[in-house]
């Protein structure tokens, strides 16, 4: 024969599912700080790479624009010739670019921030409610 289960105090069972109750939502908060911490530090490093990028392409840009054009090239601005085609092209290239390193900027101001900010203000908030949750703990042990 088992032994009668043992009765367990109110309080006791009431403290066991508050605590667990805290334990869940802190694991929760920390995944989510977790995650924005993750989309910061990824767009950080993703605008990084898009501007190494765009100021390599730049420079080779540039660098095949410095070379010496026939002297045609000057008298004929059309869009026939193979040279002028290809200096479009060459100068098309520069501007893209130049848009590409403003993307950069701007994809940092508008998701880097934004995300630190956050987890910023969740951790502070995390802070609040788990004072107020501990102390709702201790209130309901003194109550019964």
């Amino acid at each position: 024969m088992q032994p009668p289960p043992r009765k367990v105090r109110v309080t006791q069972e009431l403290k066991h599912t508050h605590s667990e109750q805290l334990s869940r939502l802190h694991i929760k908060h920390q995944a989510e700080c977790d995650l924005l911490e993750d989309l910061r530090t990824f767009s950080q490093k993703r605008a990084s790479v898009e501007r190494d990028y765009a100021q390599a392409l730049q420079k080779l840009a540039n660098q095949y624009l410095k070379r010496e054009w026939p002297d045609s090239l000057s008298e004929e601005a059309d869009h026939r010739n193979m040279y002028c085609v290809w200096r479009a092209y060459l100068e098309g290239t520069v501007q893209v670019t130049q848009s590409r390193i403003a993307a950069c900027d701007n994809y940092k101001v508008q998701v880097a921030e934004p995300a630190k900010t956050a987890r910023l203000q969740k951790e502070q908030q995390l802070r609040k409610t788990g004072f107020t949750l501990h102390g709702s703990s201790d209130s309901v042990e003194i109550l019964f």
